[in-house]
């Protein structure tokens, strides 16, 4: 080997040493910030090729792409996979637009740049598969600070219906026995009818907080989910005739059974359609359909309304969480119907478009023959 060629070769290195050194430094100043390690990544790793002037880089990760802006004119390119075990997370590569001297991928790469390349890949791979770890301990954090809020308000929500419970009853009862008394003037009547009806709706109130908090029993049975459709837009399909809202069947008529509480799958059908009133005006449509695929059931609401932007999207489940005016809703009426239908083994899916309507998509367990 001769002085000139060993010279080549210490030079080569030292630019190899420095790439990694810059490396983790980038690593240390970012703290573990990804995007910043690969887009400093972008412009350091040419510099330790052989021919920097003429080197571009593409970084693929968890699907986003991070690319020198010559990239594309790379005629030649080493690659490394950002891969461990079966976790595939990427793909970095290094490549040459072509020069004097450069006819072919052989004559491009030195073997020493192929090493590095994997050493490179392989620093990556810790980073990505650091900020990931990371990325889920904070969505942990997040769920488990969600899921105790939802207990405080569980247990908050299950002490007042119950403190309210005995003297809306009292006040329903006394209310009720006057108007049957009768000796009353016209007002008189008014003015208890309206009593009780403002009674009946907090009592409705009162069950919405129940439910939310699981302190009403299930009572399970086999339940055919299109009767209980029918017999629930019987009671409240004039209602919203009146509106000018139109309330359409499509209910598969083999729907298999499944084993619920009737009631609570009248609330979430009752829940999903004033929802869907209130997103709905002038000559409106809601269609309410059934069907059936594989193991399970799935119902479908779905309104020509307003439709919801993302930030609503994403907070509709929540406690107490509503768009209406004050005085026209208590937020609970998703919230329970979310609880219903996890208490049953289902799920429930919505999705949105503004000015165009929304759609909740619901899927229940079949009731498994007995062997």
């Amino acid at each position: 080997m001769n002085e000139q060629s060993t010279d080549f070769q210490l030079k080569e290195r030292v630019k190899e040493l420095n790439c990694l050194y810059e490396l983790s430094r980038i690593a240390w100043e970012q703290h573990n910030d990804l995007k910043a390690i690969l887009t400093k990544t972008l412009q350091i790793l040419p510099e330790a090729m052989q021919y920097p002037q003429l080197a571009e880089v593409q970084i693929k990760v968890n699907k986003k792409t991070y690319a020198t802006s010559r990239f594309g004119a790379c005629r030649w390119h080493l690659s490394s996979p950002l891969k461990v075990g079966d976790a595939d997370y990427g793909v970095i590569k290094v490549g040459y637009r072509g020069g004097e001297g450069l006819t072919d991928k052989h004559s491009a790469f030195l073997p020493e740049e192929e090493n590095l390349l994997k050493i490179v890949a392989s620093e990556l791979l810790s980073f990505i598969r650091r900020a990931a770890a990371e990325e889920d301990k904070q969505r942990l954090k997040t769920h488990l600070q969600h899921a105790e809020r939802l207990a405080f308000v569980g247990e908050l929500t299950a002490g007042i219906a119950h403190e309210m419970n005995e003297p809306l009853g009292k006040i329903l009862g006394f209310a009720q026995l006057l108007k049957k008394g009768g000796e009353l003037n016209f007002q008189q009547q008014q003015d208890l009818e309206r009593i009780i009806k403002a009674s009946l709706y907090t009592r409705e109130i009162i069950k919405k907080l129940m439910i939310f908090s699981r302190q009403m029993p299930q009572q399970i049975v086999e339940v055919n989910l299109n009767t209980t459709i029918a017999n629930t837009l019987y009671f409240i399909d004039v209602r919203f005739q009146e509106r000018g809202i139109n309330i359409i069947q499509r209910l598969d008529p083999n729907l298999p059974l499944i084993e619920a509480d009737p009631v609570q799958m009248s609330q979430v059908l009752v829940n999903l359609i004033t929802n869907a009133v209130h997103a709905t005006s002038g000559e409106g449509k809601i269609t309410v359909s059934t069907s059936h695929k594989a193991k399970n059931i799935l119902l479908e609401v779905k309104d020509s309304g307003t439709g919801m932007p993302a930030s609503v999207m994403k907070r509709i489940f929540e406690p107490f969480f509503t768009t209406k005016p004050l005085g026209h809703g208590t937020g609970l009426g998703l919230s329970v119907v979310q609880g219903i239908i996890d208490s049953h083994g289902g799920s429930i899916r919505v999705s949105s478009t503004k000015g165009k309507g929304s759609k909740f998509e619901i899927s229940l367990p079949i009731k498994q023959a007995t062997q």
